[in-house]
């Protein structure tokens, strides 16, 4: 298991659920290895925190679904039969107490599944409820939100608020059809008769002012840095751009 492999680390570990990982069961087996979805801490005068971004409303008991159904269901894309991620009013009223106590100036790193900006809808590379965690987080100075789902290299930029897409460690996703945020570099295409190609896993570096510089590792490939000078407006620091088209 995942938690087997990890349990070696020094550093407390702090994991963000995915859909692959509450459908089955809802959550229960989740609960059982890693406790609740949402967290929060401090370090080094930096706010972390996860959420749980991957809600669901109720679409298989009207079609009376069984457990391994609902999870085939929520793991395709595109299929017109799931509904739209989100966070939830519950999951939007935790954040804001959880972030009350922080004055604006205090640097924020949240951990999100999906996308907290709106990138692709039919594919969940969306969250119905976003705005509303943008709007929370509209009042630090400096806010970053690294978000999986997306299975790849993007990068974002909303106000105040930096977005990190990260890779995959097991397949690479193609860059949605309508396109990608203004600052995103896209990474090579993968090589198809390459499994590792396109997967990897990468790093934050957190300065002391908020901002982020995002390092993805890949790992048969050169490592490509995003500098938070690029994010913030820099476009000298704009990272290499690939040498092979996009998938």
């Amino acid at each position: 298991m995942g938690r087997d492999i990890l349990s070696d680390l020094d550093a407390p570990l702090k994991i963000i659920v995915g859909e692959h990982d509450w459908y089955l069961d809802l959550g229960d087996g989740w609960r059982s290895l890693f406790g609740e979805p949402f967290w929060a801490f401090d370090c080094k005068g930096v706010r972390f925190v996860g959420i749980m971004s991957v809600l669901e409303d109720d679409f298989w008991t009207p079609r009376r679904m069984s457990p391994v159904e609902r999870m085939q269901t929520v793991a395709g894309l595109d299929n017109g039969v799931q509904n739209r991620f989100k966070i939830g009013a519950s999951g939007l009223r935790w954040l804001e107490e959880t972030l009350a106590d922080c004055p604006n100036e205090k640097p924020v790193v949240v951990f999100s599944h999906s996308p907290l900006y709106g990138l692709y809808r039919p594919w969940n590379f969306w969250n119905e409820d976003a705005a509303e965690a943008r709007r929370i987080l509209s009042r630090f100075d400096a806010a970053t939100v690294v978000h999986g789902h997306t299975h790849q290299l993007l990068t974002h930029r909303e106000g105040n608020i930096a977005f990190h897409g990260m890779l995959s460690t097991a397949w690479p996703w193609p860059y949605p059809p309508t396109g990608v945020p203004e600052l995103t570099v896209q990474m090579n295409r993968p090589d198809p008769f390459n499994p590792n190609d396109g997967c990897g896993d990468g790093e934050l570096r957190v300065s002391p002012d908020g901002l982020v510089d995002k390092i993805y590792r890949f790992w048969n490939r050169e490592p490509i840095l995003v500098p938070a000078a690029y994010v913030a407006g820099d476009a000298t620091k704009r990272p290499k751009r690939p040498n092979l088209p996009s998938y």
